[in-house]
């Protein structure tokens, strides 16, 4: 792959056709990334995974603004998509990048999720607690408190606006990052970095949400890779819509493990090997 600023090569140097992953990974997270997975599997299929897109503005680009920065350097790249796979949030991505490449090229690539989720506001407040959680030993549980409060406040008076919510949370870490950074006298450069970090995956999850709905219908063609987490994917939709759940995906397969672990599992990675081998060998039959 030629220098981008969009992909990076995650692993796969040999034939076959190119796998891309869409995730927000982050310097830092306790999450498994897909680079653990594909390694495990041993393939040799090219994989690209996204490159985290830094955003200092407390608005960042449209769903179709991501879309189109990750598709352009595809079609550029002129290799058949195989399968393209998504983690959390990325499903809703994953699921719209799919439907582009399918009309690109002659077949449709795999869909392959890791517990989808649509995007949404409690999954943005649960980050901020547990972001703005650093800085209580720094400037006291009190501030972080009030501002863990006031983020909830907004959440409540209009759950559905990931829109409304993302400014309002970015807008609180700032001030509450911006004591605690005055207060250890952090470097201007660390500043930015750290808070980037936070402002770039909000921006992530509200831009996603622009496209929960047409993801919800690229689903149904999915497979999807449940770990044993019960407020994550398709675990948490079965306690709310046990009847969308069980509609939401072609097929699932569960795991006996942490969300956190999943794109480390290696009965996951086994799986997601066996995914990538039928595909050759679909590909060998209509050749």
């Amino acid at each position: 792959m030629e220098t981008s600023d969009a992909w990076w090569e995650i692993g796969g140097k040999g034939p076959g056709d190119l796998v891309l992953a869409v995730d927000f990974t982050a310097t830092g997270r306790p999450d498994a990334r897909f680079a653990d997975i594909v390694g495990l599997t041993a393939t040799s299929h090219p994989v690209w995974e996204t490159m985290p897109q830094a955003i200092a503005t407390d608005i960042g680009p449209s769903g179709e603004e991501y879309l189109d920065r990750w598709f352009e350097d595809v079609r550029a790249g002129g290799q058949q998509v195989g399968a393209v796979l998504g983690f959390c949030a990325g499903a809703v991505y994953a699921a719209a990048l799919a439907g582009r490449i399918a009309q690109w090229q002659e077949r449709a690539p795999q869909l392959i999720l890791f517990d989808p989720e649509q995007a949404n506001a409690f999954g943005l407040l649960w980050q901020f607690h547990k972001s703005v959680e650093l800085f209580a030993g720094i400037i006291g549980a009190e501030p972080v408190a009030e501002a863990q409060e006031t983020a909830r406040q907004a959440l409540e008076a209009d759950p559905e606006n990931l829109g409304y919510i993302g400014p309002v949370l970015v807008g609180l870490f700032r001030e509450i990052s911006e004591a605690a950074f005055d207060e250890i006298e952090l470097e201007p450069e660390s500043r930015t970095e750290f808070t980037e970090s936070f402002t770039s995956f909000v921006a992530y999850v509200v831009a996603a949400g622009q496209l929960n709905s047409s993801a919800a219908t690229a689903w149904a063609d999915a497979v999807a890779f449940s770990s044993g987490s019960p407020l994550s994917g398709l675990n948490r939709l079965r306690s709310t819509d046990p009847d969308g759940a069980a509609g939401a995906v072609a097929r699932e397969l569960r795991f006996d493990c942490d969300h956190t672990d999943l794109l480390r599992d290696e009965g996951a990675a086994t799986a997601l090997a066996e995914l990538l081998t039928a595909q050759d060998l679909s590909r060998q039959i209509r050749m």
